[in-house]
């Protein structure tokens, strides 16, 4: 599986990041997935209001995922910042737990979204920084892992809420968030046992940043990642909503089997990303994933109350998230200089999940369910993301791999 030319350290270091990305992937499968469900049933908000306490978490993130890069990129405390947003993460899913009203909602997403926003692109600029080695990287294997963990809980959670409801009226989706909590804490301890390499200690000059705003090749991308997730991220928040409006007798009985014909596939497509993007290269991978996410929507608007076409639309998720969630951050390593990884990714995750996906995606889709319908954000986004397909290869610049430089 691996490549037999890799050392011994290099062995441990990929089994401890593979265990990092499994945990937090971990956390994020009973998060993710139900949430918004959480907030619809427990505390009986409508779609604007559950857009708006998400666009919460991506607001705070437009200024906490650049300033927590560049406070990394600064003084190279890579791992020590890691393990501050783990814990911070943990304390955040503690106070979701006792929320009853929705203005401390706010209050407590807000404070969350200071940590939870920055954790993946943080890990993700150390995690190329250790594994990334131009054409010969083994970050796929390694991130396929979190997917693992994301299967695991998500499909997981739904027995546990059974076991631990047996003999009361209901299930209480609230055991979300002291489980989420739970397994981000093991997340923190992993982060004590990566190896602290020159590499993740390099530190940028003040000032360094504005190279980035420089170079046109950055905003072109830019540009692409926002429409990108303009598109995407809004009807994969509101899934679960979509979920129970075609199947209310079951939606967290629904949503699990839909987790897991979307994850197995996901596992062996990331494992097999890199032998992928070495053949079409990693600017066409991010258009394959951005064609799958588009046709998946559109397959789930029109005809997703059918649930047998609907779960098999979400075989095409895998390709998704080869595209726009494992090809975005390694473009982005292409083009960044190595002083400014965290710097880098930080910024893209912001144009991207935080503005594009976060705030202005949830918002649309929010008011698209309350005004025209819960299938209403799977339809235009779908719609969205193919058009954008067509003139995305006059928007993204091409690149090269360092190697090649």
């Amino acid at each position: 599986m691996l490549n037999t030319s890799i050392t011994s350290e290099q062995r441990k270091l990929i089994i401890v990041l593979s265990i990092f990305w499994g945990t937090l992937f971990g956390a994020l499968g009973i998060f993710f997935p139900y949430y918004s469900l959480y907030l619809r049933q427990e505390l009986e908000l409508s779609g604007q209001q559950v857009g708006a306490a998400m666009g919460v978490f991506y607001f705070v993130g437009l200024i906490g995922q650049p300033a927590w890069g560049y406070l990394a990129d600064r003084t190279g405390a890579r791992k020590i910042l890691l393990v501050i947003l783990c814990l911070g993460m943990a304390l955040g899913f503690t106070a979701f737990w006792y929320v009853e009203k929705y203005s401390v909602l706010l209050l407590v997403s807000a404070c969350f979204a200071v940590f939870y926003t920055s954790l993946i692109p943080q890990g993700m600029a150390l995690g190329l920084g250790l594994l990334y080695r131009s054409d010969n990287s083994h970050f796929e294997y390694v991130r396929a892992f979190g997917s693992v963990g994301f299967l695991v809980t998500c499909f997981g959670f739904p027995y546990f809420l059974q076991r631990m409801s047996h003999g009361l009226d209901g299930t209480d989706l609230g055991l979300l968030f002291p489980c989420s909590a739970v397994m981000i804490l093991i997340t923190a301890v992993t982060v004590l046992f990566i190896p602290n390499q020159n590499i993740i200690r390099e530190k940028a000059e003040s000032g360094s940043w504005r190279r980035l705003f420089c170079d046109s090749r950055f905003i072109r991308f830019f540009i692409y990642v926002f429409l990108a997730n303009f598109m995407l991220d809004g009807p994969m928040f509101m899934f679960p909503i979509f979920v129970e409006s075609v199947a209310p007798e079951d939606p967290v009985g629904t949503l699990k089997w839909l987790w897991l014909i979307m994850l197995v596939p996901e596992i062996m497509i990331i494992a097999m990303a890199g032998h992928i993007r070495r053949r079409i290269g990693v600017r066409l991978l991010m258009f394959t994933g951005l064609a799958a996410g588009g046709l998946k929507w559109v397959i789930c608007g029109f005809w997703g109350e059918n649930l047998t076409i609907l779960h098999g639309a979400m075989f095409i998720h895998s390709f998704y998230v080869v595209g726009a969630l494992v090809a975005m951050p390694l473009y982005v390593n292409y083009l960044i200089p190595s002083d400014l990884r965290s710097t880098g990714q930080g910024l893209a995750t912001m144009i991207s999940s935080s503005l594009g996906g976060g705030i202005c995606s949830n918002f649309a889709a929010g008011w698209l369910i309350d005004n025209v319908g819960p299938e209403a954000p799977q339809i235009y986004g779908g719609i969205g993301a193919l058009i954008l397909l067509f003139i995305a290869p006059f928007i993204v610049p091409k690149v090269i791999s360092q190697q090649s430089k």
